[in-house]
């Protein structure tokens, strides 16, 4: 069984301290106002009380399967519920939200499907779904793999950091089961019932320490144009 509490979400609740794909989702998000919202996979809370501010939604739910991650989530304001995504239904009836976020989520379930079917399900007719998910795809896989590395999103361990360019203090990837390339992820979510409204690419969060970061940085910033070779994708799609 995996550990709930390996890589829950710490989320900063400061807008400075964001990184570009959580900028992104807020900007796409500031276009709408809901009345309630849920996030699955919310960790803390700090980026979904962003996310409510940014969509002025009255009620704001989470999911996660952490229990310290709800824990602290509980206390910033948000109506949590624990449960396997992968295997249980949301606890929620239909039609229940007018928008569910999913960032840096999908990647982890082993039954993406069930998942979908289940946001698709507590959404309200016309309701938008947002997710992010690393891209298998980005120009730095396809980099990597050219010189025989493996991807920087897929591990081949579940303990420890093998035959990567740059070895991270911490790696969510290590917990990752499914990686998408956007044609993939797109055929998805409309085989699920979704129509995409916008797709967005997002940059890589390099460490601070990374040799050369500038010069990483600058081909980060202009893949990221290309969502189909950015690092990370981002899809807002409609019920």
């Amino acid at each position: 069984m995996r550990d709930a509490d390996r890589f829950y979400g710490k989320t900063p609740d400061n807008y400075r301290e964001l990184e570009d794909r959580h900028r992104k989702v807020l900007e796409i998000l500031s276009s709408f106002s809901f009345e309630r919202i849920l996030d699955v996979g919310c960790g803390d809370g700090n980026f979904t009380k962003l996310m409510a501010r940014a969509c002025k939604a009255k009620e704001v739910y989470g999911i996660d399967l952490s229990e310290e991650a709800l824990r602290i989530a509980m206390k910033n304001g948000i109506i949590c519920r624990k449960i396997d995504v992968d295997e249980e239904d949301f606890p929620f009836e239909d039609n229940f939200f007018d928008a569910v976020t999913a960032l840096e989520l999908i990647e982890h379930l082993y039954d993406p499907d069930h998942f979908l079917d289940e946001v698709r399900r507590v959404l309200k007719p016309g309701g938008i779904f947002v997710l992010s998910t690393p891209n298998l795809a980005s120009i730095h896989n396809r980099i990597a793999l050219l010189l025989g590395y493996q991807p920087f999103p897929m591990s081949v361990s579940a303990r420890i950091n093998l035959g990567r360019i740059y070895y991270p203090n911490s790696d969510p990837s290590l917990d990752h089961i499914r990686l998408f390339t956007l044609r993939s992820i797109k055929e998805l979510i409309k085989i699920h019932g979704f129509k995409i409204k916008e797709i967005r690419g997002s940059c890589a969060s390099l460490p601070r320490e990374m040799k050369f970061r500038a010069f990483f940085e600058a081909i980060d910033k202009f893949f990221v144009k290309f969502p189909s070779f950015s690092y990370r994708i981002i899809i807002a799609c409609r019920k």
